[in-house]
């Protein structure tokens, strides 16, 4: 009798300690749709390569300023539909703007870029060598047009040259808008 009575403890012991253990497993489980997992461990990285410093918003909100050739990151964003802006800082000029649904648990990249343009047109009369802040960009022949994109906002000189090397034109330009600039050069 004592060791039916040893065998039915052990039994017992058993049974409490596997439904310790599966109690215990069950408070530390999360269910995968509760509204922790919506937000952790979502991360916008967001890039400023635009060439000024820039204010970050997400759904209207203010998130952190980021100076050109930085970058921060916006955490705990949640899955859905959102809403990110970069003004110029300080400003409420709009120089990037995405609309985006997050729909996926994984980390994003925002690469804010410059939408100005240049526009250079020849009417010099004969090819003419462009240069932008030093460097040679083109050559443009008579009549012919030079677009420059994603021109990196700021001041920027150009120059126009003939063969010879001699300066025919210039002109600074400050650029601070999503827009094409234009340049015609002519006698």
């Amino acid at each position: 009798m004592t060791k039916f009575k040893n065998k039915k403890n052990i039994l017992f012991a058993g049974i409490v300690l596997g439904m310790g253990i599966c109690l215990l497993a069950l408070t530390n489980c999360k269910n995968a749709t509760t509204p922790d997992d919506l937000t952790s461990g979502i991360i916008v990285t967001v890039k400023n390569e635009c060439g000024i410093a820039v204010d970050i918003y997400l759904n209207k909100n203010f998130q952190f300023t980021i100076e050109y050739s930085d970058s921060n990151n916006i955490n705990n964003v949640s899955l859905g539909l959102h809403e990110f802006e970069a003004k110029k800082k300080g400003t409420e000029i709009l120089l990037s703007y995405l609309k985006v649904e997050i729909f996926e648990k994984i980390n994003y990249t925002w690469t804010i870029e410059s939408g100005a343009s240049f526009h250079i047109t020849n009417e010099y009369g004969e090819t003419l060598s462009i240069y932008g802040d030093g460097d040679l960009l083109s050559d443009i022949g008579f009549q012919g047009t030079l677009i420059i994109e994603n021109v990196i906002f700021g001041e920027h000189l150009f120059r126009a040259t003939t063969s010879d090397g001699t300066e025919v034109a210039s002109i600074r330009l400050d650029f601070d808008e999503n827009k094409p600039y234009l340049w015609t050069i002519s006698k």
